[in-house]
């Protein structure tokens, strides 16, 4: 028995509309474990040269924030829910909207510590145990 010419095109046309929606879809679809950054640190030290930032995608499901360290220059992945992360990321954002270069996120400003000697301190303390005598 030949087969029908007819009907063998229309079931390859199926099949090959079949596998080509197949394709379509896994492409759009998550995968776990195919982000850049399987392993995060909370921080990192020393001076910062580059920052990229990767949103979520259909690829990973995270945010991935990604700095380079000036002295060695590695790549290091910072965990998006740690404090360093959360600020670089804000400040990414900031910056993108506004159109500015995100190398403004890398400059980290070193907290002042106001640091008081304890002499001052007892002479303060003198100075107004005495004043309050002479009223």
């Amino acid at each position: 028995m030949a087969p029908n010419l007819q009907a063998v095109c229309q079931l390859s046309f199926l099949s090959l509309c079949c596998l080509l929606l197949a394709v379509r879809e896994t492409e759009s679809t998550y995968f776990p474990g195919r982000c850049l950054c399987p392993e995060t640190q909370t921080g990192v030290r020393g001076q910062l040269i580059d920052l990229k930032v990767y949103p979520k995608s259909a690829t990973c499901s995270n945010i991935t924030v990604i700095v380079t360290l000036r002295r060695n220059n590695l790549n290091v992945c910072l965990n998006p829910e740690a404090a360093m992360g959360k600020q670089l990321i804000r400040c990414w954002n900031r910056a993108q909207k506004l159109g500015r270069d995100v190398k403004v996120c890398l400059r980290r400003r070193r907290r002042a510590v106001p640091r008081q000697r304890p002499q001052q301190k007892a002479r303060r303390h003198n100075r107004r145990a005495s004043s309050s005598k002479s009223q």
